[in-house]
């Protein structure tokens, strides 16, 4: 992670997770804390399909040539997203606002990522977007789990 090596670098930070009171990990990061588990469940309810779980369920799919190259493309903005919201937190001291906060850089990401695509595969990003943004409108539901 980040945090160890700035550590090498004498550049002291917690290494607990900025989302939560626990060690970070990537495992934690991507797959394990509550947001990124309340992301990937939007993911898996629109796609269908059990995936981010561990790294595991997201890269099987990366293998599936262009089978998947929307699920890949919104796994990918997810992984990032999550990724750039924590440095963001940790080295602009950014604020933690919510769920749907993190869920509109993802959309965003991905529109910025359909413009590459074409074809079928635009109209699928553009589909998802649309479900994503009637999604954001919605109170965020309480699960447990």
């Amino acid at each position: 992670m980040t945090r160890d090596n700035l550590r090498k670098r004498h550049i002291i930070k917690p290494l607990d997770c900025v989302y939560y009171l626990e060690q970070e990990s990537c495992s934690h990061l991507f797959f394990k804390y509550i947001v990124a588990k309340h992301l990937w469940a939007h993911i898996e309810e629109y796609f269908s399909s059990q995936i981010g779980s561990s790294f595991e369920s997201v890269t099987r799919f990366w293998v599936a040539t262009k089978k998947c190259s929307v699920l890949n493309t919104v796994s990918s903005a997810v992984l990032w997203c999550l990724w750039k919201y924590r440095n963001a937190m940790i080295f602009s001291n950014t604020s933690w606002i919510s769920i749907p906060q993190v869920l509109r850089l993802i959309r965003n990401m991905v529109r910025n990522w359909a413009i590459l695509s074409f074809g079928s595969d635009k109209d699928k990003l553009t589909s998802f977007m649309e479900t994503l943004a009637r999604s954001l409108q919605k109170p965020l539901a309480i699960t447990c789990g």
